[in-house]
């Protein structure tokens, strides 16, 4: 075999090795500014999570519409989210089983994860419907949100953070 049929059948597979190694390069890059702009969301405190799914006690997932949602501007904090499952103690006459509320009393911590990612808890005040949210929010922006009541089985919840557009 002569050194130029060699050269002909080792310069593909070399270029091919070469772009392979450009492509995961950019995709490491692109990754860790993803990473970095979550992490800034949950240190600044303003993102939303937009919930896709709810899950109950009893393990029965319902998918959701567009719109529920729970957000975080810095000192405020605005949850609208439905309820599925057995309630406690209900208002008479009450047909409003979500949950929503505002608050600007709440304490807010934020933790990193084993495995990347981050914890949050979030503990409203003067809140009577929710005692403490948790939420877990993975590298790649997915959250869970679980909620824990007094006078409700507790619920969670899945989607994705995105940033808070406030509007000037």
């Amino acid at each position: 075999m002569s050194i130029s049929r060699i050269s002909g059948l080792l310069l593909p597979v070399l270029a091919t090795i070469c772009l392979t190694g450009t492509a995961q390069v950019a995709a490491d890059q692109k990754n860790q500014e993803s990473i970095a702009k979550l992490k800034t969301l949950v240190e600044t405190r303003q993102y939303r999570v937009n919930a896709q799914s709810a899950t109950t006690m009893k393990g029965r997932t319902i998918q959701l519409s567009y719109g529920y949602n729970l957000k975080i501007n810095q000192d405020s904090l605005h949850v609208d989210l439905p309820y599925y499952g057995r309630a406690y103690n209900a208002n008479y006459g009450s047909s409003d089983n979500g949950i929503k509320f505002k608050s600007t009393d709440f304490t807010y911590s934020a933790d990193s994860a084993k495995k990347g990612g981050w914890e949050v808890t979030i503990k409203p005040n003067k809140e009577t419907k929710v005692n403490n949210i948790y939420l877990t929010i993975t590298p790649s922006g997915y959250c869970t949100i679980r909620l824990n009541s007094t006078d409700r089985e507790p619920i969670s919840y899945y989607g994705t953070i995105s940033e808070l557009h406030i509007p000037e």
